[in-house]
């Protein structure tokens, strides 16, 4: 057996950079709501420049567990081989 190749990608997505990006999108949601919620309600532009600060901090937070999550693969592999018909 030579040359054997094995590719894993999302089902519902073109590649894996589509689905991060998906990931991302969907954990920052109520992460930049929250956001502008606060800065609505700040005083002052420092205490704006504060918030926005501790909100990119989380925000990288987010980035970094999204990317070193592990995920499950699920699958079978069939394989049938026949050395002898050489």
């Amino acid at each position: 057996m030579q040359k054997t190749t094995v590719s894993i990608q999302p089902a519902e997505y073109p590649s894996w950079s589509d689905a991060r990006s998906d990931m991302m999108v969907e954990a920052k949601r109520a992460h930049k709501a929250k956001l502008v919620s606060e800065m609505s309600a700040a005083a002052d532009e420092a205490e704006s420049s504060a918030i926005r600060a501790r909100y990119e901090k989380e925000e990288k937070g987010i980035e970094h567990d999204i990317d070193h999550a592990p995920l499950n693969v699920n699958l079978t592999l069939d394989l049938s081989y026949n050395f002898l018909s050489r």
